[in-house]
């Protein structure tokens, strides 16, 4: 599934009738719309926000619900339920929800859906019962320019094939010093030449654009911390892939809190936290803790994709992690 624009929303218009009062669900006398019919408009209203998005065979289906409802709702008068698009983590989506009656707000919260196929939903697929997904560990640096070009396309990658997607942070300076990597930019005058002229081939196949900080590099630690901040809130795709595109396209400056606070709220993050964030000392061990994992688990760059213990090096690899998981997907014999 393809990741919905930022304000992407649906908005239904119903009139109520008998057969939505809680009266009809058994609760005599009360001829007022039901809460459990409020909650089914706004499963509505976020499918149909989204379903543009959804790849051939996928479906979304609720997974939790957070509603307060505030006020009653009549029947033969107009309700306005209206779903708007937060954020993406994985396959799973978040979705701000409100209805309405004369202006009146009579329930709000916040909705969850999961992508899934179809077929495996309803059981004529071919993964075996019980058989947890795949998990997909993404390892990243905003620092590095084919990192930006592997983010922009490993969600899609893995709600395709129904991965559990882990957005992993990593210092790659630092992750090079650990390993005696390589660096590209030191080799020979030849190769550098080829490689950036690659880097803007990779980027034009993939239609993005690539216009890096002027002062690049600039300091990704803050933005590593933040981006910590965000996997823990299930949001890490949806600070990610706009943050590192706007580094790496737009110069925009990744070490600079305000830019951090306005990314942080597109995704859905709270931007007076920012300043905190990206100071927090715990965030500081958990990405040193990143490194000596990256280290231990044999990456030498990035970026780099974990997958059923085998590595996947580079965003020209990508395709290899599609095919492993259509094969891990596929019967036996």
């Amino acid at each position: 599934m393809r990741i919905p624009s930022p304000g992407t929303r649906h908005e239904l218009r119903v009139v109520p009738t008998g057969a939505h009062t809680a009266a009809a669900a058994g609760n005599t006398g009360v001829e007022v719309v039901a809460t459990t019919q409020l909650i089914l408009l706004f499963e509505e209203a976020s499918h149909l926000a989204v379903k543009d998005c959804y790849e051939p065979g996928e479906v979304t289906v609720g997974t939790k619900v957070d509603v307060e409802h505030l006020a009653p709702a009549y029947i033969g008068i107009p309700l306005v339920v209206t779903a708007g698009f937060l954020s993406m983590q994985g396959r799973r989506i978040d979705f701000a929800c409100e209805a309405r009656q004369d202006d009146k707000l009579v329930m709000k919260g916040t909705h969850q859906r999961a992508v899934v196929s179809l077929a495996r939903f309803l059981g004529s697929g071919t993964a075996a019962e019980g058989v947890p997904p795949p998990q997909l560990d993404f390892w990243f640096d905003f620092h590095s320019p084919w990192c930006y070009l592997a983010a922009s396309r490993i969600g899609d990658i893995a709600r395709r094939h129904g991965a559990e997607l882990r957005w992993r942070p990593v210092h790659l300076p630092k992750l090079m010093d650990a390993v005696d990597g390589r660096r590209p930019l030191e080799a020979n005058s030849a190769f550098v030449r080829w490689y950036r002229q690659d880097l803007l081939d990779q980027a034009a196949l993939l239609g993005l654009p690539v216009k890096p900080h002027p002062g690049y590099p600039l300091r990704p630690a803050r933005a590593q911390r933040l981006a910590l901040h965000a996997a823990e809130q299930g949001k890490a795709e949806a600070l990610v892939v706009p943050l590192i595109r706007a580094y790496w396209s737009e110069s925009a400056d990744i070490d600079d809190i305000a830019t951090l606070q306005r990314f942080a709220e597109r995704a859905g993050l709270d931007p007076a936290a920012v300043p905190a964030v990206v100071a927090d000392e715990r965030l500081k061990a958990a990405l040193d803790a990143n490194l000596a994992e990256a280290v231990a688990s044999g990456l030498f760059g990035l970026p780099a994709v974990l997958l059923d213990g085998k590595l996947f090096f580079g965003n020209d690899h990508l395709d290899l992690v599609e095919h492993h998981l259509r094969r891990r997907a596929a019967p036996a014999g």
